[in-house]
């Protein structure tokens, strides 16, 4: 599952780079950032930096800078398309995050660097994690939030499936090669308000740029964020892909 979620975000910037695009994203069109929405029970002081992690390189690393007491060494996450062996950074706390390891280099070199949300439809979204990127990037952010930082519109997968509100492309903007992931997700109670059509043209496994009106009026927000190492794909392979995720995009 990790090794495709990188592919899917190396592709998507050959897509971006492939495309002479003629159009012009209006920002002023999308939901003006809401200082107050993404608003982090974390003061400053307490913030922890994703990219940091990923500079340990390996399992030394991780223990000398963070305690060999907060590395749980190996742990099995479950998710819709199997089981996957993980290592998990102060497990059980709020700064809990998950460490994937590059293929064939278990302890050896981290690949990425995943930290949730654990939202709900019946629970506070206000985050309580430290964790955040560089970029400015962390969970509990609204979409129209990070267009703003990442300085135009992207192109996102259809919500609700195991690979639903991921980023496909930056389309260009300040975040792309950065090497970094988010995942949308709607934890409103009624669609945000949107039809049943409208909820289900932003749905399924299909591609759009978040220009889409009802991803726009829907505004949902980040609950994973990922750092990660560029993964090696061959030229041949890029292509094939590149090919396949053009098939899935709705038209602007």
């Amino acid at each position: 599952m990790k090794k495709l979620f990188y592919s899917l975000a190396f592709v998507g910037m050959l897509v971006a780079c492939s495309e002479k695009k003629n159009t012009t994203e209006n920002l002023d069109s999308i939901n003006a950032v809401q200082s107050d929405s993404s608003a982090n029970k974390i003061s400053k002081s307490e913030i922890m930096y994703l990219e940091d992690v990923l500079q340990c390189v390996d399992l030394k690393g991780l223990e000398k800078k963070y305690g060999a007491e907060n590395v749980k060494k190996d742990t099995t996450v479950t998710t819709g398309e199997g089981d996957f062996k993980t290592t998990m950074l102060f497990p059980g706390t709020a700064k809990e995050i998950e460490i994937y390891w590059k293929d064939g280099e278990d302890y050896k070199k981290i690949q990425d660097v995943l930290v949730k949300g654990g939202f709900s439809r019946t629970s506070d979204a206000t985050p309580s994690s430290p964790w955040e990127s560089k970029e400015g990037l962390r969970l509990g952010m609204k979409m129209s939030e990070v267009i703003a930082l990442n300085g135009k519109t992207f192109t996102i997968t259809g919500l609700g499936w195991d690979l639903g509100g991921n980023v496909v492309s930056w389309e260009g903007g300040k975040m792309a090669n950065k090497n970094i992931s988010i995942r949308f997700n709607d934890y409103s109670n009624n669609m945000g308000g949107l039809s049943e059509k409208d909820y289900s043209s932003i749905s399924g496994d299909r591609e759009f740029d978040t220009q889409h009106p009802a991803i726009i009026k829907l505004n949902p927000i980040v609950d994973e964020l990922s750092v990660y190492l560029k993964p090696d794909i061959s030229p041949e392979l890029g292509q094939k892909m590149t090919k396949e995720v053009e098939k899935k995009q709705i038209p602007r």
